[in-house]
């Protein structure tokens, strides 16, 4: 059994965690053989893993970004990360059990990083296409890279008083960490109802913060011409000139939100309902080491 995971142009923080998380928590699992493939943390229920050999579902979730699966011969499902996801592949809402980045800090593998009063983690996307690193400085609020090494932003998530995020699996280490968090919605559409699908196996209501594009190359990411791959082309032609057109207003406006932000309550799950979330899953990778499948 190979272990996936996403990989696009930079590394990502929730997606990066399968490297770190699984070898310790399903030891001596994976052989490297092909013909099966285990599907854990991530938005990657869908038709990419379409075709041939066996599929292992171990808190996957469905992002919207293709087609929902056919979980025809070859899949079994352990769990998915939450209901909503659980209802779209016709499954009942009991295999909607949570997110497996949350049992991150019970692997004793996250140090505790520097003390930082406040800090906020953009979605990979907006931290490659925005000036997120200027905003932050000039808002005196620290930032957190997702692109970095998963263990180190985990590290910078634990020293945080509070973590503002708009990277679903910011909030969701955090939660687990018991990180007081500010939950900022995400620039692009299509990257908010997986939070909702998390929530909902918390019994949590997202309370979303809104921030405006960090520069015009963000603000041209959002708009219609990203729907064309020429248009997409085009703008990563020419990203270094589109980022710096009105370059400090957009810094200016980005800065001001994330100190309105910063003023919000943060969130944080009820103990008694992370602790179910864990003990399920847990029960379930149980089962996965003694060979037993569900």
């Amino acid at each position: 059994m190979i272990l996936y995971r996403w990989q696009g142009p930079a590394r990502n923080f929730g997606d990066e965690l399968n490297t770190v998380l699984w070898p310790v928590l399903l030891p001596d699992f994976f052989d490297e053989d092909p013909s099966e493939r285990f599907i854990g943390i991530g938005s990657v229920l869908d038709r990419r893993h379409d075709g041939g050999g066996g599929k292992l579902v171990a808190g996957s979730g469905y992002g919207g970004y293709q087609e929902p699966p056919d979980l025809g011969m070859g899949w079994t499902i352990s769990w998915v990360r939450g209901p909503r996801t659980a209802r779209l592949l016709g499954l009942p809402d009991r295999f909607g059990v949570g997110d497996p980045a949350s049992l991150l800090p019970l692997t004793g593998l996250v140090p505790v990083g520097p003390a930082v009063r406040i800090a906020f983690m953009p979605h990979f996307e907006s931290a490659a296409v925005g000036a997120w690193d200027a905003a932050a400085a000039a808002s005196g609020i620290a930032l957190i890279d997702p692109r970095g090494e998963p263990l180190e932003v985990a590290a910078a998530i634990a020293g945080c008083d509070t973590l503002m995020s708009e990277a679903l699996h910011g909030a969701i280490v955090a939660d687990a960490m018991s990180v007081p968090w500010i939950a900022i919605e995400p620039l692009a559409p299509i990257h908010r109802a997986k939070w909702h699908d998390w929530a909902d196996t918390l019994a949590l209501t997202i309370r979303f913060q809104k921030l405006p594009p960090s520069s015009f190359l963000e603000r041209a990411r959002l708009s219609r011409i990203s729907a064309y791959h020429a248009g997409r082309a085009l703008l990563d032609r020419n990203a270094g000139a589109l980022r710096m057109i009105g370059a400090g207003g957009y810094i200016d406006g980005a800065a001001a939100a994330l100190r309105r932000a910063a003023r919000e309550a943060p969130q944080l799950s009820r103990r008694t309902a992370l602790d179910r979330c864990q003990a399920q899953m847990l029960d379930r990778l149980h089962l996965l080491r003694r060979g037993i499948r569900i």
